[in-house]
């Protein structure tokens, strides 16, 4: 399938590794032009060496640290400025809030959390979305988590601050939508990556039971029977963000296995 994508411009936010490293490689793929954030250069300059590697060259990348709002103000005009003004989609994303029981969650915990999984969005919306506005073209794609639809044990700040994003951005897709601007979220369950690898691991110290009895119970709450590979989930995102969508806005999808119990 077509998707359309090829010669259009993306910023994709903390995407030097995991979920968004997997989006940023999917649309440079479909011969996209993307431009990546990370709040690490290291992390940065090894994201494109590996992408450069697989012969993915329209990628261009700068640091920002999501919790800075003069590192959003830097990093969006820097990608007006690369792309000449135009950005046809923007992937919002960054690193999992602290976890941790209800109780426990300091307010300097809040805070960070407030700032990087909310407010982050917040602005990146607010800084891009005129230009989308004005040229009548556009799609945002929010990475979440299934948090935003099903509290997740030991997750209190993803479990707060992600169905926040969900509610601001279904009130700003209907704002938006008669530009012809959608927005959309996607709520991953369990995926191989680090930050998974970083959960099971406070859970264990949490709970004091091995790793192999955490992932063994998580496993067992997914119907599918097994944790996602990291490949299975961009695909959906680069439909979202494509013109094949062009008629899906204010909606939040899971990709859980069948995880999540609700029926939206």
């Amino acid at each position: 399938m077509d998707l359309g994508i090829s010669g259009r411009n993306f910023l994709v936010t903390a995407a030097s590794k995991g979920l968004g490293f997997s989006v940023a490689r999917e649309l440079l793929r479909e011969g996209a032009r993307v431009m990546i954030s990370s709040s690490s250069d290291e992390n940065l300059r090894a994201a494109v060496d590996r992408l450069r590697q697989e012969g993915l060259e329209t990628v261009t990348a700068m640091r920002a640290d999501l919790v800075n709002e003069e590192d959003i103000a830097r990093l969006t005009d820097h990608a007006l400025e690369v792309f000449g003004g135009e950005i046809h989609g923007l992937v919002t994303n960054c690193g999992g809030p602290p976890a941790g029981p209800p109780l426990t969650i300091t307010d300097g915990q809040w805070q960070t959390a407030f700032d990087s999984v909310f407010l982050s969005v917040v602005r990146l919306c607010r800084r891009l979305l005129p230009s989308m506005i004005e040229r009548r073209d556009g799609s945002v794609l929010a990475i979440t988590s299934t948090s935003a639809k099903q509290p997740i044990p030991n997750l209190t700040t993803s479990n707060s601050m992600r169905p926040a994003v969900v509610g601001f951005l279904k009130y700003l897709s209907n704002e938006v939508a008669p530009h012809n601007v959608r927005i959309n979220v996607v709520a991953p369950g369990r995926v191989l990556t680090e930050r998974t690898a970083e959960l099971n691991q406070s859970l264990v110290e949490r709970t004091g039971k091995s790793l192999e009895e955490v992932q063994a119970e998580y496993t067992a709450e997914i119907p599918m029977g097994r944790i996602a590979d990291l490949d299975e989930f961009p695909a959906l995102c680069a439909f979202l963000l494509s013109s094949r969508a062009s008629y899906i806005t204010g909606q939040t999808i899971c990709s859980d296995g069948g995880r999540v119990a609700t029926i939206w």
